[in-house]
């Protein structure tokens, strides 16, 4: 019995002996930084852009950094290719130029799971990558549009002479973009002329456009025509900060006898104290006769302003809102 038990064991553990053989190989497997390279390097000279026209002796890895996930690593390597582009090119009109790339290889667990050279081009797919654009760039191209199909140059506007000549970021949030646009129209005047006697000029135009979470919010050309409203530009139509001040004193002093001597005059100090560093935000201090007025409104189009009055004499503290209809909304209550 004890022969025969054994030779049953025994032909057991060879049955078994693949299957072990097996399972050791796969758990024998070491990754490892170096063969990470090997494999980069090895999928850079099978890759589209260096298979084409890349030069050799011209691969240099230059960088190797390990990631947060077990056995891999992103490997940079540097070559240099005979003509400009990416790809397979041999259907295409190419310039002959030496010209340096840098394609970034994810290795992970002895395989590529990502190429990308010099940002732009996905070696695995074969495709050039959708790059986001600059933000000011994308407000320019919304204002240019924008401006393209709007009524007064969408009437007699010269194609070709739409140039954005200036562009600035406001320091608000969501942020503001106010680009500025010259161009020309075969005829004086704005918006659509058509029943209109029209002298046969040429006339020059310049055009404010202000850009706000991908839209127009803003438009003004020359300065006096409102294209997003098709109307006269109205001055008055954003109320300013003084015209706040008064507001607030014309309000308190019928509603607070306590404001009968608030007279807002020459000789009152005004001060900008906006800390550095607060973007988005102004702060404007009135103060005069033992009062002080805080205004304080975000760097937008039409704010609403919230306001603080202090007279430390009488201890009288008042806090409210002014919007853009003049509306009085107090906050002490």
């Amino acid at each position: 019995m004890s022969q025969k038990l054994n030779t049953v064991v025994a032909i057991l553990l060879l049955g078994l002996l693949p299957v072990l053989s097996i399972y050791a190989g796969t758990q024998g497997i070491i990754y490892t930084e170096d063969k990470a390279i090997e494999e980069a390097t090895r999928f850079l000279k099978g890759s589209l852009t260096y298979n084409f026209d890349g030069i050799e002796d011209t691969i240099e890895i230059i960088g190797v950094n390990a990631t947060d996930t077990q056995y891999t690593w992103y490997v940079t390597i540097s070559f240099t290719s005979r003509n400009a582009g990416y790809g397979d090119r041999k259907d295409q009109m190419t310039a002959t130029m030496l010209t340096e790339h840098t394609m970034v290889v994810l290795v992970s667990k002895g395989k590529v799971v990502s190429a990308i050279t010099d940002d732009i081009f996905n070696e695995i797919t074969g495709e050039i990558m959708e790059m986001p654009k600059d933000p000011l760039l994308e407000a320019e191209e919304i204002a240019l549009e924008w401006l393209r199909n709007a009524q007064t140059f969408k009437f007699d506007g010269i194609a070709g002479t739409m140039k954005v000549v200036n562009s600035v970021i406001l320091e608000s949030y969501p942020e503001q973009y106010v680009i500025t646009i010259t161009f020309e129209c075969a005829h004086p005047g704005y918006g659509d002329r058509s029943n209109m006697m029209l002298a046969q000029v040429i006339t020059e135009h310049t055009a404010v456009i202000v850009v706000s979470s991908g839209e127009v919010q803003n438009a003004v050309i020359d300065g006096g025509w409102d294209e997003l409203r098709q109307r006269e530009r109205i001055i008055s139509e954003l109320l300013p900060p003084e015209e706040v001040v008064n507001i607030v004193i014309e309000y308190l002093k019928e509603n607070y006898p306590e404001a009968n001597t608030l007279n807002l005059n020459d000789d009152w100090t005004i001060n900008e104290s906006t800390p550095e560093g607060l973007l988005g935000q102004s702060i404007i201090e009135y103060s005069g006769d033992g009062w002080k007025i805080t205004v304080t409104h975000p760097v937008v189009w039409k704010p609403t302003y919230s306001i603080e009055v202090n007279h430390a004499a009488s201890g009288f503290i008042w806090m409210g809102t002014v919007d853009q209809s003049r509306s009085v909304t107090e906050l002490t209550k």
